[in-house]
């Protein structure tokens, strides 16, 4: 214990009154030590005392070189109008702004070749962007819906004029061609010798005028034909229909076509809008649609088949409610060399004009993408 650490009543910390110093002892110098301090607190005034008139005399000079700019400043503006030279300046910002984004979209123009679409859905990758009606359509893409992991250059188109993933996730892909009455006859042995290993089919169709169901021409001969050659299949059906009774349907009919066959992939509503104003299908609202194509796609299901649904930009933007459908595989049709959609895609048409020998007319080309359980 120290000499200081006592109460004022001079007792220690156990509560003891510290004894006196015995008689003949030496006695403590009290005068010496108050000197001591004191001149310890007077030098250590004057050091804080240089330190602050230091501190005081920088601080004095920081302030008048401040002052002495503020007046330049007040002598060179005087007389302006601080708000108009502010939204001057603003003005100027935006104008090199645009400068820069018209120099990127000359460039793209005119030495990489992009597309005026291309250019605009590059400028404005926050929307879903498609034309209709002779006009653009910006729709915002929904920030709450899972996202697909494909980039602008995972894909690319081989030497033979398919489709390839080049990118660094662990995805197989499978080439898959689309065949409706529009291919005519098909020789399914000459396309399976070519290496085609799947193939959707078109069961039917529902008329945009009539709305009248209609099995299309050569679905059964494609069916058998592609079975008999060992390719894998899947169908489609074109919708028109305009309501969910009518959804349900539709779904009836396919899921009695399909049922002596031997199904593997998908079975595909196909979701468009035809050009005629007055097609059925055009004049139901998208909540509508949206019941039809999901009672469709869930009485597929429950028939054991896996559903998906068809179509292009607008048809997920614009005409169906993708809060309500995005849970099913899609099939979307863009035709270009990079993925635009932003959600889960299961299969991607990407050309309207491939040729496969054993098809004399040009035939839909598609890629299927199968990811591995750690990249879903």
């Amino acid at each position: 214990m120290s000499e200081i650490d006592t109460d004022k009543n001079g007792r220690n910390s156990d509560g003891k009154k510290n004894p006196p110093e015995k008689r003949g002892g030496r006695r403590k110098k009290p005068l010496i030590t108050i000197c001591n301090l004191l001149g310890f607190a007077v030098i250590t005034l004057a050091i804080l005392t240089v330190v602050a008139l230091a501190g005081k005399k920088k601080s004095d000079e920081r302030a008048d070189k401040a002052e002495a700019e503020l007046a330049a400043l007040q002598e060179e503006y005087a007389g302006m109008d601080i708000d108009a030279l502010v939204y001057d300046a603003r003005l100027e910002g935006i104008a090199e702004g645009r400068q820069d984004v018209k120099e990127s979209i000359r460039i793209e123009l005119t030495e990489k070749g992009t597309s005026i679409n291309d250019v605009i859905r590059k400028l404005y990758p926050e929307y879903l962007i498609f034309m209709s009606g002779g006009g653009y359509h910006f729709v915002p893409v929904d920030e709450s819906i899972p996202r697909n992991n494909y980039s602008h250059s995972d894909f690319a188109v081989s030497d033979n004029g398919m489709m390839e993933y080049v990118g660094d996730s662990d995805v197989q892909i499978a080439h898959v061609i689309d065949v409706s009455k529009h291919q005519g006859v098909v020789d399914w042995q000459t396309v399976a010798d070519a290496g085609v290993e799947y193939a959707m089919i078109r069961v039917g169709f529902r008329g945009y005028g009539s709305g009248a169901i209609v099995t299309d021409d050569y679905f059964e001969d494609n069916i058998q034909g592609a079975l008999k050659a060992g390719i894998k299949v899947g169908v489609y059906f074109y919708t028109q229909a305009i309501d969910a009774d009518e959804g349900r349907e539709e779904a009836e009919f396919v899921i009695d076509a399909i049922s002596p066959y031997k199904i593997e992939l998908p079975v595909a509503i196909d979701v468009e809008r035809p050009d005629d104003s007055t097609a059925r299908g055009n004049q139901i609202s998208r909540e509508v649609r949206t019941e039809a194509v999901k009672t469709f796609c869930e009485c597929i299901d429950e028939a054991g088949y896996e559903p998906m649904i068809y179509g292009g930009t607008n048809t997920f933007a614009e005409m169906l409610d993708i809060k309500e459908v995005y849970n099913y595989p899609v099939w979307y049709a863009f035709y270009n060399n990079y993925m635009y959609y932003p959600y889960p895609v299961r299969m991607w048409q990407y050309s309207t004009d491939g040729s496969v020998p054993g098809i004399k007319v040009n035939v839909d080309m598609n890629v299927w993408m199968m990811e591995t359980e750690e990249n879903e």
